[in-house]
């Protein structure tokens, strides 16, 4: 044994008595002697993020006390929680050190809030050596959760070997092993208190299915996509973190695309209803997101100046931190609105009555085939329209295009034979991304007029602030032209045979 060992005791809880440990250990008393320690009890706070960041990185963070634990990294590492923290809280809001660097890349930008509270009850027998010396250490952790559910207590058993002593470890856990008491663990305490409340288990819609009929496969779809509405609604409104805006958004989008592509399917002019209200929703995100995307940016833009410092921007980060302010207001006021609850709540009313009495005569496998084949088409029509000479307002309609073909393949993906819906896929993301810088230079580069524009009749400020600006405009303006340049070859390689091969080999 190099590493500990996580082992399940089958029998009942004991509260962290090591009874069953001293019992099996009886055979080696010879060579060993065994030493109980004290019996330790506190409360931990299992933190991540919305989306399971840390997890998916198997890093465990918790709160313990007046400290924060990481488990997952090497080595493990504690640290005192700052006093003024609250959860959620962003990679920032951590003190400085090797624990926040240990978790900043797999968080991101997102925010850690409380996952689990459970109680932990612990003690320790230590194996000595006829030297006296701690060869290793036999922890017994019972720990049972009280938020967001009570549960009976998951109990696991580790034997953590010590440096030079792996040998005695072997021993140690071979002979809890030859019990019928302890069995190799699966899980560690955390990942069994998942289980037991049920948050290791993802609640999932029943996907698409071939044979289902079209109607239900698209109001199914739809109603995944409410779904991601109204669980990012919360996180939204209360600023936790920029991803919730933008998951809410995509997901807004991914439904006005599909009502677009697919809605002639929905009963009673349910499409043309719905269309207008969340084309108003995505109005009304659009303006809190851009501001979001420019601050989220502004330290590294900054950083890239050439001819000032970078400390010449904050007057301008002051600006669109005033501005953010504004538009939130006007965002969470649309969103806690009568006319957005009734909106979404509506909208799911409808869709379960769809998927409820479903009698299209076609089935969603048809609907994918003749669906995916138009749009890809249209793409196509688009595509080989564009010239180096084509006006920026046909470059969007091209990437609009291309994000409806998206969205609609990541709709009809389960039908889709998996290694071409990759390709494709693929193929389709490399011209996004050429589409999308093109489309972000454009777009940020007419912002910062507005704002230059806005500050000069505002506050007035300084030259060197100004000069910044002018310095980022023109970054903006070269990465528009950089994009419309790799556009050409983008475009060649995305009409090639190989491509539409792929799209025809996606459904029959």
């Amino acid at each position: 044994m190099s590493t500990s060992l996580n082992l399940r005791w089958q029998g009942r809880p004991t509260r962290a008595e090591p009874g069953p440990v001293l019992d099996c250990l009886q055979p080696l008393v010879r060579r060993y002697e065994l030493s109980v320690g004290p019996r330790r009890v506190r409360t931990a706070t299992y933190l991540d993020t919305v989306d399971w960041r840390l997890r998916r990185r198997g890093l465990v963070l918790s709160h313990e006390g007046d400290s924060l634990v990481l488990n997952g990294s090497s080595p493990a590492r504690s640290e005192k929680v700052p006093a003024e923290i609250t959860w959620p809280a962003r990679v920032e809001q951590l003190a400085p050190g090797p624990l926040r660097d240990g978790v900043a890349e797999a968080m991101w930008i997102r925010a850690v809030a409380p996952k689990v509270c459970s109680r932990t009850v612990s003690s320790e027998v230590a194996v000595l050596n006829e030297d006296g010396k701690t060869v290793a250490r036999v922890e017994w952790t019972e720990a049972a959760c009280l938020e967001p559910a009570r549960t009976d207590p998951v109990v696991r058993v580790t034997v953590h070997p010590l440096r030079g002593y792996t040998r005695d470890a072997d021993r140690v856990a071979r002979a809890l092993l030859r019990t019928d008491g302890f069995e190799p663990a699966e899980s560690s305490v955390y990942e069994g208190l998942l289980r037991a409340t049920g948050l290791d288990d993802a609640e999932t819609r029943p996907g698409i299915t071939a044979d289902m009929p079209a109607d239900v496969a698209v109001a199914t779809a739809l109603l995944g996509f409410a779904d991601a509405i109204r669980d990012n609604l919360d996180g939204t409104i209360a600023d936790i973190d920029t991803e919730f805006l933008h998951d809410l958004r995509v997901a807004v989008r991914r439904t006005r695309s599909l009502l677009k592509i697919c809605g002639d399917q929905l009963p009673s002019r349910l499409a043309e209803r719905y269309a207008p209200r969340f084309k108003w929703v995505g109005d009304l995100t659009t303006p809190t997101r851009d501001l979001d995307v420019y601050l989220l940016e502004l330290d590294e833009l900054a950083r890239s100046l050439t001819v000032g410092e970078p400390g010449d921007l904050d007057p301008f980060g002051e600006h669109l931190r005033e501005e953010l302010a504004r538009e939130r207001r006007t965002l969470v006021r649309g969103l806690r609105s009568k006319r957005f609850t009734a909106l979404l709540d509506g909208w799911r009313t409808a869709l379960h009555k769809v998927i409820e009495t479903g009698k299209s005569p076609i089935t969603a496998e048809q609907l994918a085939g003749e669906r995916i084949r138009q749009v890809a088409k249209r793409v196509d029509r688009k595509a080989r329209a564009i010239t180096p000479d084509s006006p920026a307002a046909d470059v969007h309609a091209l990437r609009k295009r291309c994000k409806e073909l998206r969205y609609v393949l990541e709709v009809f993906k389960p039908l889709c034979p998996p290694e071409t819906y990759r390709a494709v896929l693929k193929d389709l993301k490399r011209l996004q991304d050429v589409l999308g810088s093109f489309q972000d230079g454009e777009v940020q580069s007419d912002k910062l007029r507005v704002y230059a524009q806005d500050m000069l009749d505002g506050k007035r400020p300084r030259a060197a602030t100004l000069l910044g600006m002018g310095e980022l405009l023109a970054r903006f303006v070269r990465q528009q032209q950089e994009a419309r340049h790799e556009l050409t070859g983008a475009l060649e390689k995305f009409l090639g045979a190989k491509t539409h091969a792929r799209i025809r080999e996606l459904l029959p």
